[in-house]
């Protein structure tokens, strides 16, 4: 069990609003003056780290600095340019918008299944787990309301009861520590404690004490770039100095 990333970028081009009209175009062409050229934007720019069975990530960052995207990337949501690694080995699943995944007109139950079933898991194995999902995420009262009743909140606590109760191996999660009350958050807590020893975690976030609490490991971007990979206390003093703290 493994990830190991190499020159992982991801590049777009900002589009100058000058360049986008024909009007302009040609008051430029008439007047010689230069077209303005899009600028190249790096979302990632040349990221390489690797983490092994046990490892727990803490990915941290000014707002914008590419933490979401580069849990997309390896999530395989969206794809990074040429001559780039990403080699995952072991059963991987992520928490990023739980709504991308479900059937919103359906029950909670029906989704507790549509969502095992697309994140990769046997329906029968599902079935046998059901209501330990349901009791988790503390919607087992509500399992035949429908999904588009929860709130933003009540839907990550099913998204992550649903990928932690059926057990799988690497973790990827986006900013989802810091929702929900706090009875649910040491209920996570204890839950991943659980799995330290046989998976890796890769976790995006802003609080601190969240990083501090879960993880041994520290990736530290700005705007894209890769500052720092190495040990927690490190790596913050780089990210206050990025924050001029």
């Amino acid at each position: 069990m493994y990830i190991k990333v190499k020159n992982l970028s991801i590049t777009y081009y900002l589009k100058s609003p000058n360049n986008g009209f024909l009007r302009r175009k040609m008051l430029n062409k008439l007047l010689k003056k230069e077209q303005e050229e899009n600028k190249l934007i790096y979302a990632l720019q040349n990221l390489n780290f690797e983490l092994k069975k046990g490892d727990r990530l803490g990915v941290v960052g000014p707002n914008g600095s590419g933490k979401s995207t580069l849990i997309k990337c390896l999530s395989g949501i969206i794809f990074p340019n040429d001559n780039f690694i990403i080699d995952i080995r072991g059963k991987c699943l992520s928490i990023i918008d739980p709504g991308t995944l479900a059937e919103t007109t359906d029950t909670i139950l029906n989704n507790v299944i549509i969502i095992g079933l697309l994140l990769g898991f046997e329906k029968k194995t599902i079935l046998k787990k059901i209501n330990g999902i349901l009791e988790f995420s503390e919607l087992d009262d509500y399992a035949n309301q429908r999904f588009s009743t929860l709130s933003a909140g009540m839907k990550l606590k099913l998204l992550f009861s649903i990928v932690f109760i059926l057990d799988s191996e690497i973790f990827l999660i986006d900013e989802f520590l810091t929702t929900g009350d706090e009875k649910f958050r040491k209920k996570g807590i204890q839950l991943l404690e659980k799995t330290k020893k046989n998976s890796i975690l890769v976790l995006c976030s802003h609080d601190r004490s969240a990083i501090k609490e879960f993880c041994n490991k520290i990736l530290v971007l700005n705007y894209g770039k890769q500052e720092y990979f190495g040990n927690i206390e490190d790596g913050y003093k780089i990210y206050d100095k990025l924050m001029g703290a």
